[in-house]
């Protein structure tokens, strides 16, 4: 029967242990990917050039900044 093989203890631990590592993984890169407010991304903006000073100014003005 194949179902004898994943029932041997160290197939079982090896596997827990490789999907308790992918989970890890996954969760660790969740993590890394903080949502940006509107300030950071405005700044970004005009550090790229996509913005001209004056509407920088303007925008951070019609934010209360």
């Amino acid at each position: 029967m194949m179902l004898g093989y994943f029932t041997e203890p160290y197939v079982r631990i090896t596997l827990t242990i490789i999907v308790l590592i992918v989970i890890f993984i996954i969760l660790s890169r969740n993590r890394k990917a903080k949502p940006k407010d509107s300030l950071h991304i405005l700044k970004e903006r005009y550090e790229n050039g996509e913005l001209t000073k004056q509407e920088y100014e303007d925008a951070l003005k019609r934010r209360g900044k």
